[in-house]
């Protein structure tokens, strides 16, 4: 008997032919793989191309100008007890004529403690740069002179050397930069008497001085360099270069030539601007008395040869929030800070000398730990938070040891005695 199968429709037909090309060669095999296999090749060359470096990470400066804000409103206190006791202090009302000398002063405290604090923000502090005002105020002849212009190419002359030497010492030698500013200090201090027998060779005089503009403007003009500087530091090409910098200067870094040439700037910059706070009164006509406060204060601390490196510097630059590694530097800290600091020390000036006086350099021993810990809470602030690496955290799963023998990992076989995820949840 002889089957015949019914008809099919064909739209009901589920076996319907699929339309695939049929392989090149045939019996499964295409081009590739019908080509003879080489047993000495190695893997396919990969593609090898050059990771990006990765963003610099940099600090928050919010906490900052939270500080600075604080640090107005105490500047503003500090400026209040001054104004109360304006009698012991000013011996009478405050008039321009009264505040004079005191702008005097603080310009000049005020080009120290910007170029003091241009050294730690490069992680480089110079332990020189609030010595150079003494280079003006002790050999005027020479750093003044007759004619001005040529006393102040002595000046930048002076200050371009101890720059190189402190460039050379750091980058070179790979001394730290404490010791190399405190060897310049010391250089400093020893070449009085070959400076003293260079003025006796040129037969240098005084005498030469500029048109007075006003010591509050002059206060004025070191205001607006140290915020502008400050304004400057927040630039962020400014703020990565200066992290390269601290790494040349420290050794942690690679010592390419723009971060050791800017490290050379910089220390060029801030001995000049400190050497400035001694050249600006003699050549302006306040002579040594009207910085006398600003570089021999009540409590000094005395290096060789008559060089005094004051408490009052480091205290402004701690105060502002700079940094003591290098991270950060303030924006309007400085200006304030030294503001501060100068009316509070006014005012106990003007308290009983028999009562207070040997006190002052515990006030001085005070304001300083103060300033290190504002430093040092701005700087634990400031610092980038650290987000978690999602690869450190993920943890590593062993393979399952079976018992009836090894399984290996790329099989993808079952492996019916692995523990029942459910059961083991129960």
């Amino acid at each position: 008997m002889t089957y015949v199968p019914p008809e099919r429709d064909d739209r009901l037909d589920q076996t319907q032919r699929l339309d695939v090309a049929a392989p090149a060669v045939g019996n499964g095999v295409d081009n590739q793989s019908a080509q003879p296999i080489d047993p000495f090749a190695g893997r396919p060359a990969t593609t090898v191309g050059y990771a990006e470096a990765p963003a610099p990470v940099r600090d928050r400066v919010g906490f900052q100008f939270i500080w600075e804000a604080i640090l107005l409103l105490l500047t503003l206190n500090a400026l209040f007890l001054l104004y109360q006791r304006r009698d012991e202090v000013f011996g009478g009302g405050i008039t321009m004529d009264a505040l004079s000398p005191h702008f005097a002063n603080l310009a000049s405290v005020l080009l120290i403690v910007t170029g003091f604090g241009l050294t730690l923000r490069l992680g480089a502090v110079n332990l020189a740069v609030p010595a150079m005002p003494v280079l003006a105020l002790y050999l005027p002849s020479l750093f003044v002179g007759e004619n001005p212009l040529v006393g102040l190419a002595y000046t930048a002359g002076a200050a371009l050397v101890l720059a190189i030497l402190f460039t050379v010492l750091t980058v070179v030698f790979r001394i730290p930069a404490w010791l190399a500013g405190l060897a310049s200090l010391v250089v400093i201090a020893g070449s009085f008497p070959a400076l003293n027998e260079l003025v006796e060779r040129l037969g240098a005089e005084d005498g030469g001085t500029w048109t007075n503009p006003g010591n509050a403007w002059l206060f004025a003009g070191a205001a607006a360099l140290a915020a502008a500087g400050g304004l400057l530091g927040l630039a962020p090409g400014v703020r990565d270069r200066l992290s390269l910098v601290k790494g040349a200067a420290d050794g942690t870094g690679d010592r390419d030539g723009g971060s050791v040439f800017l490290l050379l700037a910089g220390n060029l910059l801030a001995l000049f601007l400190a050497a400035l706070a001694g050249f600006l009164p003699m050549v302006f006509g306040g002579g040594p008395e009207s910085v006398q406060w600003a570089v021999d204060s009540t409590f000094t601390l005395g290096m060789l040869s008559g060089t005094d490196v004051t408490p009052f510097v480091l205290i402004a630059v701690f105060l502002a929030g700079t940094s003591p590694w290098g991270r950060r530097g303030p924006v309007f800290g400085t200006v304030l800070a030294t503001v501060a600091v100068w009316a509070l020390l006014l005012v106990w000036a003007s308290l009983d000398p028999d009562v207070y006086g040997e006190w002052t350099g515990a006030v001085y021993a005070g304001l300083l730990l103060l300033g290190l810990f504002v430093a040092f809470g701005l700087d634990r602030l400031g610092r980038p938070k650290e987000y978690a690496d999602v690869e450190s955290d993920t943890a590593e799963m062993s393979p399952y040891d079976s018992p009836n023998g090894a399984v290996d990992d790329g099989t993808g076989l079952f492996e019916p005695t692995l523990p029942d995820a459910t059961t083991a949840a129960r």
